[in-house]
């Protein structure tokens, strides 16, 4: 008579498959698509930083470029510079407030209007990525090929540095001074990036009191970039261009072979309900 024993041993499992590093950012980053954003623009701005070692013009080349455009602004009757500064500087108080805009106000706003885009309309915040950042890219072969110093070097002309007289901001010195290139005031990105976000956000709000508060933000930035004497007006005009051709560079780009075709902005303004 034969017996058999039957085991009670619970079964062995097989361990778990280890999860990669990979793998993890990899979920992370599908959970929470803005990191992606986050990270994109982290990249860009270090790119910019590091791309400045090289984009530093001679200074001589830098303040004949200057003299050029002043004597182009002169003939052209577009000199207001001066006459923009010398109403500012009898009201102190508004100068030292528009000198700490200068100093940080893009550095909130604009942040601050890609994360709008990006929950609001996510559809059209590629779009609006891609030709910022193809805008920073022209901006910097720019800087490279065409250094030109700002108006606060002008001393000599009637030109006041307000950041360094009225609120004792020295862009040159210290820790300031690696974050500024000193012959970049043509294209003034400062006016692009403020021009951009007026006019986007100008289309995508069916507020009226908004759609004029984005359309008055660039004006502000106008009056505050040349009052305090950090750009000409051509600057400013620079800037409108470069960021114009920013968006022409990345329609031109959806009419690549594979890439779909051409969808004006408009279009896609139009598709979808407001954000506000």
């Amino acid at each position: 008579m034969s017996s058999r024993v039957e085991s009670t041993a619970a079964p062995v499992e097989a361990p778990a498959p280890r999860t990669s590093a990979r793998d993890r950012v990899a979920r992370v980053r599908e959970a929470h698509p803005g990191i992606n954003e986050v990270g994109i623009f982290a990249i860009a701005l270090v790119l910019y930083q590091l791309s400045r070692a090289f984009v530093v013009g001679d200074p001589r080349q830098a303040f004949h470029n200057a003299a050029e455009i002043i004597r182009l602004e002169q003939a052209s009757g577009l000199f207001v510079e001066l006459n923009i500064q010398q109403w500012l500087v009898q009201h102190l108080r508004v100068v030292e407030l528009l000198n700490v805009f200068y100093m940080y106000g893009h550095w909130i706003i604009t942040p601050a209007f890609f994360v709008w885009l990006y929950h609001r309309r996510r559809d059209l915040y590629p779009y609006v990525r891609n030709a910022f950042l193809a805008a920073n890219a022209i901006a910097l072969t720019v800087f490279m090929l065409f250094p030109v110093a700002p108006p606060r070097m002008f001393s000599t002309d009637g030109f006041i540095d307000t950041l360094s007289g009225v609120s004792d901001i020295d862009l040159h010195g210290g820790a300031l001074s690696g974050w500024f290139n000193p012959h970049a005031a043509v294209p003034s990105m400062h006016f692009g990036y403020a021009f951009m976000i007026g006019i986007v956000a100008c289309l995508l709000v069916r507020n009226w009191p908004l759609r004029l508060a984005m359309l008055a933000y660039p004006a502000l930035v106008f009056l505050t970039i040349t009052g305090t004497a950090n750009h000409y007006v051509v600057d400013s005009m620079a800037g409108g261009l470069v960021m114009a051709m920013g968006f022409v560079l990345v329609q031109l780009w959806s009419l690549a072979p594979g890439r779909g075709e051409l969808q004006p902005v408009y279009a896609r303004v139009r598709r979808g309900r407001y954000p506000a």
